[in-house]
């Protein structure tokens, strides 16, 4: 009698686990269950959302967040590059997009817009493109040079955007004399069309024009204008972490009359800090470069350049070190990482 009880015990002891584990598979004795990922949560910072640039954040954003790695990416909406740069350092943002290589280097060393703040601990993630910090100005206003905007009301970017203040400086170093007036990107639209002002600045892909103006364009023509080799020249003297490009004349798909001129250039793409984890990095990078397809579609662009491999490809000697994540994914992929880029955190997979 007593071994019947016992086995009805055990019986009712075998149905209570099943009943209470929800008929999953339980640990094997001796071994622990598997860790629950944990969701991390990090805030990404973008742009104006009235920029072209937005709609490539946003789709960034959503291929970390659907790639099932447990990391969830809130946008929010900022003044683009320089903005960006001092919220990544002051831990608003946990890295952030809509920033180019030679800001970063300014905080990097503490130059210029970031002059005694060196911030060493600044690291570039990924590559969106190479951008023109397009000087655009009506075609009824007669402007065809930077010299001509001398005494105009010309709009040098969002401000907080390290293009504005690249148009700034450029203002400052060759005694131009433009009636600089700063405004959200939406306001200087609208002055644009009401000739309240004869131009703006706007980062665009080197061959076409900013999405937020292809409409303007339609209503309100447009022309692009550049600087002499000579201007450059000076430019560089004071910048010398600037690139610039000639565009030749129908270089701009939009505006087949604009050019030959030079443009400031630059490696556009997105930073984190050291703080943000190797493992991290890795899984924004691998989430991004493995849905490139659709990033592309949502900014056109991106297309043709490379995230991971175009940093070690077109960054010069005066870039930042590359955040360990990048360097972890570049390797995997077979992807060739010079020693002045690896950063002293990294460690080997």
């Amino acid at each position: 009698m007593k071994k019947i009880v016992s086995l009805v015990i055990v019986g009712l002891l075998l149905g209570l686990s099943l009943y209470a584990g929800g008929g999953k598979e339980q640990a094997a004795p001796g071994k622990a269950a598997p860790a629950k990922q944990e969701t991390v949560y990090l805030n990404m910072g973008s742009t104006s959302s009235t920029s072209g640039v937005y709609a490539w954040c946003v789709a960034a954003a959503n291929a970390v967040n659907k790639s099932g790695q447990g990391i969830q990416v809130t946008v929010v909406e900022s003044g683009a590059g320089i903005d960006n740069l001092r919220k990544v350092r002051a831990g608003t943002f946990d890295f952030a997009l809509a920033v180019d290589v030679p800001s970063t280097y300014m905080l990097y060393k503490g130059i210029d817009t970031f002059k005694d703040q060196a911030f060493p601990e600044i690291r570039w993630l990924l590559v969106r493109n190479i951008i023109a910090d397009r000087l655009y100005v009506r075609k009824d206003s007669g402007v065809t040079k930077w010299s001509d905007l001398a005494g105009k009301r010309f709009c040098p970017g969002i401000p907080g955007s390290a293009a504005a203040t690249y148009v700034t400086r450029f203002n400052e170093i060759l005694k131009t004399g433009v009636n600089l007036v700063p405004m959200a990107l939406g306001d200087a639209i609208n002055a644009l069309k009401e000739n309240r002002i004869v131009g703006l600045q706007k980062s665009s892909g080197l061959f076409a024009i900013d999405a937020s103006l292809i409409e303007v364009n339609m209503t309100t023509p447009l022309t692009a204008i550049g600087f002499t080799r000579e201007e450059t020249q000076q430019i560089m003297k004071v910048m010398p972490y600037l690139s610039f490009v000639e565009t030749k004349k129908g270089g701009i798909k939009e505006l087949p009359d604009a050019g030959p001129f030079y443009e400031e250039a630059a490696i556009a793409g997105g930073v984190a800090t050291s703080k943000l984890s190797q493992e991290i990095g890795y899984k924004i990078v691998k989430a991004y470069y493995e849905n490139l397809n659709d990033i592309q579609a949502a900014y056109g662009p991106a297309k043709g350049w490379d995230p991971v491999a175009d940093y070690f490809k077109f960054a010069g000697e005066e870039a930042v070190p590359a955040h360990a994540g990048l360097v972890q994914f570049a390797k995997e992929k077979g992807i060739q990482v010079p020693t002045r880029f690896i950063p002293p955190e990294y460690k080997e997979k």
